[in-house]
């Protein structure tokens, strides 16, 4: 079993408990969600998305399946939205909500959806999904709350600041899924950079590198930091280099490989002897290439 200890990003856990420290936060905005921000979105994706199921495009479904046994979490209700744009998220707390739209099935393969759908079960297993879903409130209800919405700014900017950490936590969710950081990487590049026949042909040690350079602006000048920090403090997710070269990092570090071999020994996963890649302990076929495990 997969615990979020295991891999959670530690800025992430930091900006969680800063959070948790504001008073009265967590408890007035968990009132909030129950009364009725979670019914009035569980009403809204019945009315308007389709209710994934074993007898509704069962081949979708599925692939949530064995992701959710994997990770030892609730089973959420799973829909499709029917939107061109390539997307993927996850709402909710008590019922918790995962949606995929109908851009990102056409953008991403097999393999890149699974990365992307273990990404969003990671954050359910870190227990995202709560401020998640306050934090998408903020954001669309800003305008109509008027000033009440422009006193909940920095609440909202401090909600960003831990949205993009608890990206990172579920990025590396996916890579401790798939087992290498292929599927992930393919999938950010894809929902962000376009189709195959593009993000295809991206060297992608050279694009991780960019971050790099970033972080070296950053960290060579207090203006540049400044600057950057004023950049992203309105976005929930970090810039796409940023997570490809952190999820590359984890991957090569002593915590991953050892929870990696953990999992083989445990039979939580197993390597194909044709193709290479790892699978789910319980698969009898490859979900790759097909070929018998």
């Amino acid at each position: 079993m997969v615990r979020y200890q295991d891999f959670i990003h530690p800025e992430d856990e930091a900006a969680r408990k800063y959070l948790e420290g504001i008073p009265g936060f967590t408890t007035v905005t968990k009132y909030f969600l129950e009364q009725g921000m979670e019914k009035q979105l569980h009403g809204m994706f019945m009315a308007e998305k389709i209710r994934l199921s074993p007898t509704q495009i069962p081949e979708l479904y599925n692939k949530l399946v064995p992701i959710v046994k994997k990770f030892d979490i609730q089973e959420p209700e799973f829909y499709l939205e029917m939107n061109r744009t390539p997307n993927a998220y996850t709402t909710g707390d008590k019922q918790t909500f995962i949606v995929v739209t109908s851009g990102l099935l056409e953008t991403c393969n097999d393999e890149e959806i699974l990365a992307i759908l273990a990404h969003e079960c990671g954050h359910i297993l870190c227990r995202h999904v709560f401020y998640k879903t306050i934090a998408m409130f903020l954001f669309y209800a800003a305008d109509a709350l008027g000033v009440v919405g422009k006193l909940a700014a920095p609440i909202q900017y401090a909600l960003n600041y831990w949205s993009r950490r608890s990206e990172l936590s579920a990025d590396r969710a996916a890579l401790v899924y798939a087992g290498n950081t292929e599927p992930m990487t393919n999938a950010l590049l894809r929902i962000t950079g376009g189709p195959e026949s593009l993000t295809g042909k991206i060297n992608i040690d050279e694009y991780a590198r960019q971050a790099q350079h970033y972080y070296d602006l950053c960290d060579n000048s207090k203006w540049h930091k400044i600057l950057q920090s004023l950049a992203v403090m309105n976005n929930s997710h970090p810039f796409t280099a940023v997570r490809v070269s952190e999820l590359q990092k984890w991957s090569k570090s002593n915590e991953f490989m050892q929870l990696h071999e953990n999992m083989l020994k445990q039979g939580n996963m197993q390597t194909c002897s044709n193709c290479g890649k790892n699978n789910d302990g319980n698969n009898k076929f490859c979900r790759f290439c097909g070929k018998k495990l």
